[in-house]
């Protein structure tokens, strides 16, 4: 009779979970900023070699290799997200490569989801600042979609 009593209080105790209470993996989350690197006399994609991505006053490297493009997140408590990108880097010479400042100005919206996932934040990127140094690579930036609300296209393309 113990053992019954258990499972019938188990199964009302299951049957008492709301849909809010589970936050399926299905769910999207907080989506970020897509770089695209493109080559600026063709404007086709073109592959950045051995580039370093590291956020200001952030000692951890972001990323490290060669690629055309790359989903890079943005802070959500404030306005202005900074990354340096470091084209040519030799992890051996840590003062090695080509770095480049590029400041990212936006405004974001918290956007409930559910009791269980929380919120998850979207951008509306205003402009994007290179900061100008003796040997920038990054030739251009030009702003593609402002407005981050998922991963699945480039928003910024970046010419070099």
């Amino acid at each position: 009779m113990k053992n019954k009593s258990l499972l019938i209080c188990l199964f009302l105790f299951l049957l008492s979970c709301e849909p809010d209470d589970i936050c399926l993996s299905s769910t999207e989350d907080t989506p970020k900023l897509i770089l695209g690197f493109y080559d600026h006399i063709t404007g086709e994609l073109k592959e950045v070699n051995n580039l370093k991505i590291q956020g200001l006053s952030n000692e951890e490297i972001y990323i490290y290799q060669n690629l055309d493009s790359i989903g890079i997140p943005l802070k959500n408590s404030e306005n202005l997200t900074v990354y340096t990108l470091t084209k040519d880097f030799n992890e051996n010479t840590p003062s090695s490569g080509n770095e480049d400042k590029i400041y990212f100005n936006y405004d974001y919206n918290w956007n409930y989801i559910s009791r269980a996932c929380g919120f998850i934040t979207t951008y509306d990127i205003q402009d994007l600042i290179i900061e100008s140094d003796a040997d920038n690579w990054i030739l251009n930036a030009e702003l593609i979609n402002i407005n981050i609300i998922d991963e699945k296209n480039i928003h910024v393309k970046i010419f070099h």
